[in-house]
């Protein structure tokens, strides 16, 4: 038999080890001789399995009859995984403006690019629209949605290019959410009431409790922006606007996480079927090196998952889905909410094809992240469209299973290969692997998991014969 690639072991005692498939998602507790028999086939040796366990081990994913077996498999399951995301919606990210009215201290995009004047023009508006026909055309029986984003999309100045967007949308029943930092939201909700129906939701960012959100997320001149955003939250939700609210963590706001939990439930929020919170760690996917309070993922995992466990009020409102590798193992071992993580073979849509984003240069990008950056544009859109294919092929061809640094890695297809764009930025190719921790972040969340055994939280009969460690 032999012994998929993508199993791994981690001990949590001194008798009993966590086994990972990355590759069916099947996790189990084993004993020290069936750890010590898989290390063995592992190895290529043809080493016996104690007795009852081959069965439940090949029903499970673990073991297949040589390598090409395994090889079909994967196969099989990447055209599982392409046929589910095929569900999900082609995203076309319009941003009115690269203007922002704050100058966050982590903010990825360049000073310069947020002091960008220009705007949406109402022609570049229909030329969007159109380019989004042209571009849908290509992806047909696919649902398709807007994105607004920026810089900021709902400034005053773009009052009257939102308006247009929300028209357009609505004429062809495309669903539009808006990515913003709530400073003007309250503002803009008569607009989106206006196009009743077509905003399903608003991302909002709010980082702590107003002394230390205000220090992260202030104007240019020093003004916070806590209550601005509270009162556009709480406007958003009073109009049944789905609020996504995003808490960007570093070491700068952990200490105070519990601080905005609190105030989440005095305000009622975590109650709210509209509502949803997602933590995502800061990133410096450009390599900037300017922010001083970066944490690597795996350092965050300890005390990120202390405060979901300790603070039960937090219940399914917590999202951990953009901690990428932790949201992916807790779909899987956790009762974390969401749904179940499927391995996977792309980083994000940016390398699926899933995204393109049209900023008010009139320039087609991928990632949103790469916006302004000419060198990266994919095509334009106004005032004529045109695509470029080599530039865009380099995006649309990445997959974890292509690259030359995950393919001797057992858990590639939990962080999917990585950013791309960051691979661009740092080694001037997208098909370069990005790790960005991932051995380390299982680490670290398998080290939690041995401190929850030792303290006897767990249960039994896991499908290869032991226990399975419990949920929260």
């Amino acid at each position: 038999m032999y012994l998929t690639r993508f199993a791994s072991l981690h001990r949590l005692t001194a008798h009993q080890t966590l086994l990972l498939n990355a590759l069916s998602g099947a996790v189990d507790l084993i004993d020290n001789d069936l750890r010590s028999a898989l290390l063995g086939l592992g190895l290529g040796g043809g080493t016996a399995l104690p007795q009852g366990h081959e069965g439940a081990l090949v029903e499970r994913g673990y073991l297949f009859a040589d390598e090409g077996a395994e090889r079909a498999a994967l196969a099989k399951l990447s055209c599982e995984c392409e046929k589910m995301a095929a569900s999900r919606p082609v995203q076309f990210v319009l941003c009115p403006t690269y203007r922002c009215n704050l100058a966050c201290s982590y903010c990825f995009e360049s000073p310069q690019l947020r002091r960008r004047a220009e705007t949406m023009t109402e022609r570049q508006v229909a030329d969007a629209f159109s380019a989004v026909e042209h571009l849908s055309a290509e992806i047909p029986d696919r649902p398709h949605q807007i994105v607004l984003f920026g810089g900021e999309p709902l400034l005053p100045e773009t009052e009257r290019v939102v308006d247009s967007i929300l028209a357009l949308a609505g004429s062809k029943a495309l669903p539009v959410q808006v990515v913003t930092n709530g400073t003007h939201l309250r503002r803009f909700l008569s607009i989106f009431r206006r196009h009743a129906g077509v905003v399903r939701g608003a991302q909002v960012t709010l980082d702590g409790p107003a002394p230390v959100h205000d220090v992260r997320r202030s104007s240019s001149s020093g003004r916070g922006s806590f209550a601005q955003v509270v009162a556009g939250v709480e406007a958003g939700l009073a109009e049944g606007l789905e609020i996504n609210l995003r808490v960007n963590v570093d070491a700068h706001n952990l200490p105070h996480l519990g601080q905005l939990a609190d105030l989440l439930a005095s305000w009622g929020w975590l109650g709210e079927a509209s509502f949803r919170c997602q933590l995502a760690p800061v990133t410096d996917h450009v390599g900037a090196g300017h922010y001083p309070h970066l944490m690597r993922e795996d350092e965050l995992v300890e005390p990120v998952l202390r405060l979901w466990r300790d603070r039960p009020e937090l219940g399914d409102a917590i999202d951990f889905r953009l901690f990428r590798v932790l949201g992916h193992l807790m779909s899987t071992i956790e009762s974390a909410p969401g749904p179940r993580v499927m391995p996977r073979f792309h980083y994000c849509e940016a390398d699926r094809g899933d995204i393109f984003t049209l900023g008010p240069d009139g320039l087609i990008y991928v990632c949103p992240e790469s916006i302004g950056d000419r060198a990266q544009a994919i095509g334009a859109y106004s005032p004529s469209y045109e695509c470029w294919p080599k530039r865009r092929a380099q995006w649309e061809e990445r997959n974890v299973l292509e690259l030359p640094e995950c393919q001797d890695c057992n858990i590639a297809t939990l962080c999917g290969g990585g950013c791309a764009y960051a691979a661009l930025q740092r080694f001037g190719d997208p098909m370069h692997g990005m790790c960005a921790g991932a051995p380390e972040i299982v680490a670290a969340y398998v080290a939690t998991l041995t401190d929850r055994w030792a303290t006897g939280e767990r249960r039994s009969a896991g499908p290869a014969g032991a226990g399975v460690p419990a949920p929260r």
